[in-house]
């Protein structure tokens, strides 16, 4: 079988990657991924309320996870080629206030005949920025 082909892998993206024990903040640049933005609504016991929800694909032949940048929940991506965050500021770099941002709540590495292939990751949150454990509850 042929390898997977990822043409709609075109985008830029920016990772930010925090690490507490060193006070600092990792930004990646990432080109040729794809990144789907989109809003749902969430039905609860106080009526509707409106979600935004995400879904990165970021190839192994784009940057290879863990070698070329590091992704894990609680980090955040932005589209486009986004600009460095300073540990300081990390508490207020949220999607509630940064436009376009998204906060990373699961990362799935894939692979292809025993090799990584591509890596997944999404997340979804409400307008206060919080994550929900799914898009129906």
């Amino acid at each position: 079988m042929a390898e997977p082909g990822y043409p709609l892998c075109r985008q830029t993206v920016t990772l930010y990657h925090p690490d507490p024990d060193a006070g600092t903040v990792t930004r990646t640049v990432v080109r040729g991924a794809f990144l789907d933005r989109r809003v749902r609504m969430v039905h609860t016991e106080q009526g509707q309320n409106r979600a935004s929800a995400f879904l990165l694909i970021i190839p192994e032949r784009s940057a290879r996870r863990d070698a070329d940048y590091t992704l894990a929940p609680g980090d955040r991506v932005l589209p486009g080629e986004g600009q460095a965050v300073a540990w300081a500021d990390w508490d207020a770099f949220v999607p509630a206030l940064v436009p376009g941002l998204c906060c990373v709540q699961y990362v799935d590495p894939k692979d292809w005949q025993g090799s990584p292939c591509h890596l997944e990751a999404g997340g979804w949150w409400t307008r206060s920025g919080s994550g929900a454990h799914s898009l129906t509850n």
